[in-house]
């Protein structure tokens, strides 16, 4: 009996044993719960201007619903290229995502040689999570009142006439305006922001300046700039007075920058699948969905597939439009 009653309290000490061992490990896992610290957002574009302003109301919803911490980092330079290198060479933890201009994404490889990273390769696609037109900008105490207004300044400016851009959707129009006006003269200016492109703008310093329409709202209720059209197909609930560039006979112009949400390739599936979940259903809610339509923006709610799809679009896309500028990568 002695005995049997060791090897029965041997087997108790034994199961006692694996249920603090399962009890540990249980919470391990509990503490390596992703995410277990705050997940840094990088953004390519200053503090301010329409994209900030997007990606704060994505990223400050996402963390409502989640309870997860997330901090924008702004990495404006290079068309937004300084944040892309900095998710693409990120460790692929979850704990470093990017919130991108997903056509700036795809023209950079038409429009910057030599660059440190391959997006195709070393970014994996979340989710998208909104479409934002462009605003063509003139000064507001400029005499140009319209589209055809500004066509025929350009025109008696001749090889004088300018116009500032500063992202890739922001050239895409411009160059697609100019092509249909017929005005091969007009000299870009390159700006390293889209707030310093409108400024000049708004002081005569160049013709035009195409700019989000977040930011280029902002400007004109603040009478720094006059808008004359947007660059969508319709137009925005937010700029119901102005006309699109295809009502104002520049047929090629249409031009919707969308945004999306990316990881570094290599990223976990249940760490991207529970992001791409995150950033949808904030895209479904009708609170965002009127934030939107407020700042010339629509929901556009795609999965990694969707995304991929897109950007293989533009990418066709950009091959035209940097050959109709003649432009060199920088």
């Amino acid at each position: 009996m002695s005995g049997f009653s060791h090897s029965m309290g041997l087997r108790r000490a034994a199961r006692a044993s694996l249920a603090l061992l399962a009890l540990g490990a249980s919470a391990s896992l509990a503490r390596a719960e992703w995410p277990e610290r705050p997940i840094r957002v990088s953004l390519g574009f200053p503090a301010g201007g329409g994209a900030d302003i997007l990606a704060r109301w994505f990223t400050t919803k996402v963390a409502d619903l989640s309870g997860a911490t997330l901090i924008i980092e702004n990495k404006p330079g290079m068309g937004g290229n300084l944040s892309v290198e900095s998710v693409a060479k990120a460790k692929p933890d979850g704990y470093t995502i990017l919130f991108g201009g997903a056509a700036g994404i795809a023209a950079s490889p038409y429009t910057y040689k030599n660059l440190p990273f391959d997006a195709s390769k070393d970014l994996v696609p979340v989710a998208s999570v909104a479409e934002l037109v462009f605003a063509l900008t003139v000064a507001p105490n400029s005499p140009v009142k319209s589209v055809a207004d500004l066509t025929a300044q350009l025109k008696a400016k001749g090889a004088k006439a300018t116009y500032g851009w500063a992202v890739t959707s922001s050239l895409a129009s411009s160059v697609l305006y100019l092509k249909d006006a017929g005005l091969p003269e007009v000299v870009q200016v390159t700006y390293k922001t889209t707030p310093a492109a409108v400024s000049d703008a708004s002081a005569g310093q160049v013709d035009f300046a195409f700019a989000d329409a977040m930011y280029a709202l902002g400007q004109e209720k603040a009478g720094r700039v006059r808008i004359l059209a947007t660059t969508g197909s319709s137009r925005p609930a937010a700029a119901p007075d102005a006309p699109t560039m295809v009502e104002a006979g520049a047929r090629s112009v249409v031009v919707a920058p969308w945004w999306a949400v990316f990881a570094p390739a290599g990223t976990p599936q249940p760490i991207l699948a529970k992001l791409e979940a995150w950033f949808a259903e904030v895209s479904k809610t009708p609170a965002t969905k009127e934030f939107l339509i407020s700042q010339g923006a629509d929901p556009l709610i795609g999965g990694p597939d969707f995304v991929r799809q897109r950007l293989a679009e533009d990418s066709a896309r950009w091959k035209e439009v940097t050959s109709l500028a003649k432009l060199e990568p920088m």
